[in-house]
């Protein structure tokens, strides 16, 4: 499989991952990759972002594979195609931005370089007034799409308050517990003899715990789980949430309580219930934030589809081979 080594490439790019990729006479012909109704994309604004996907993307050996840098080319290009779109419904409705904001985020690019020469030399061809218009482009876009789909986002106290009730049955907290634990490890490849050394290592901390020792202590010293580092605490979590001989030796305890040697898939817990809480039903209050987020996620999801799709449907793409 064919791999770029990924140093060198970001060393230009890291210096403009602040420049925000109208229709401009600046934009070289040449350059223009695409254009929606007018609305170029070029090739320059295509290598930002193909370079600012790819962090996200890296492996953990700093290589990625040739098919990646496809995808992730293909998934640089659809942005920028969106990012056009909204370009020409911003100049349709006459949206604007002010100058001095490009010239706020330009200047922030350039402070990133030593000099203006070395500044104008990374730009290259595409030169101080092509990363303008770039830099306006992305501008107008997020301004159109607040305009558009982010203002349009309203979700009323009734909605939320309805959607709740029609689906309270939903909001039912299960059984909570708050837990502290010693794991003794068992090797699923150990044998029978291993197994019982490590049993009788467990029985004996499992005496230590009952005769009064420390569990936080006897934890951190002993146990093979990372909780160790906080004395065995598990925290909360809910019933269903942990595998079954740990949650039934649990339901069996009060609170303070601490169960027989328990063996799971794992190996052996010794286990102490801090707190047990009854299953209940989630109130309006708790919930109404939650509830509120996730309408508005669906309702801006829903529009910006909609606006999208519209305009997908009025102007036409054109790819231009380079």
């Amino acid at each position: 499989m064919f791999y770029v080594s990924l140093p060198g490439v970001f060393l230009l790019f890291s210096w403009l991952l602040l420049g925000i990729s109208v229709v401009s006479p600046a934009v070289a012909d040449s350059s223009v990759v695409a254009e929606v109704g007018g609305i170029p994309v070029t090739s320059y604004e295509l290598q930002r972002e193909f370079q600012q996907m790819i962090p996200m993307q890296v492996s953990f050996h700093g290589g990625i594979s040739k098919e990646k840098l496809t995808e992730i080319q293909l998934k640089a290009h659809e942005k920028l195609i969106d990012q056009a779109y909204k370009v020409r419904y911003a100049l349709a409705e006459e949206i604007t931005v002010d100058s001095a904001l490009v010239e706020e985020r330009f200047s922030a690019v350039k402070a990133k370089f030593p000099d203006s020469d070395a500044f104008i030399g990374a730009l290259g061809d595409e030169g101080a007034d092509g990363f303008r218009a770039s830099i306006y482009r992305k501008l107008l876009a997020d301004k159109a799409e607040e305009a558009a789909v982010n203002r349009r986002v309203v979700v009323s106290d009734e909605q939320v308050a309805r959607y709740y009730e029609e689906r309270r049955a939903s909001y039912m907290r299960p059984r909570q517990f708050k837990a502290s634990q010693i794991l003794v490890k068992v090797d699923p490849g150990s044998n029978k003899e291993e197994r019982m050394a490590l049993r009788e290592r467990g029985e004996s901390l499992l005496a230590r715990a009952r005769a009064g020792e420390d569990f936080y202590d006897l934890a951190y010293y002993n146990s093979d789980d990372r909780s160790k580092y906080v004395g065995g605490d598990l925290g909360y979590f809910h019933e269903g949430q942990t595998v079954a001989e740990f949650e039934e030796a649990l339901k069996k305890l009060k609170p303070g309580e601490i169960s027989d040697l328990v063996e799971t898939m794992y190996g052996f817990h010794i286990v102490k219930l801090v707190e047990s809480n009854a299953p209940r039903q989630l109130t309006f209050d708790e919930m109404k934030e939650k509830i509120r987020k996730n309408l508005e996620k669906e309702t801006r999801d829903t529009l910006y589809e909609e606006w999208m799709q519209s305009l997908r449907a009025q102007y036409p793409v054109k790819k231009i081979e380079q």
